[in-house]
């Protein structure tokens, strides 16, 4: 009987990881986030909503170019 090993080639084992999520999965997570605090910080402080949602937006759009183009997905494993 011959026993199945799982592929090794997978990206998702490869991708930097902090704890059990990887870089892609924080991105992911930040981004909502940040956009959701610019909202509620806008109706919580005596800042006008507009701005602070501008604020959340200009920080989550920081963080998705340093995603893309700082620090970008890689498949490192596949060479052509």
């Amino acid at each position: 009987m011959s026993v199945r090993k799982p592929p090794s080639d997978g990206v998702a084992r490869r991708v930097p990881r902090v704890g059990s999520w990887s870089k892609e999965d924080l991105v992911l997570a930040v981004v909502p986030a940040l956009l959701l605090a610019g909202v509620v910080g806008g109706t919580a402080l005596p800042v006008p909503t507009p701005t602070a949602a501008g604020v959340g937006s200009a920080l989550a759009a920081l963080v998705v170019a340093y995603a893309l183009f700082v620090s970008p997905p890689v498949d490192r494993g596949r060479r052509r």
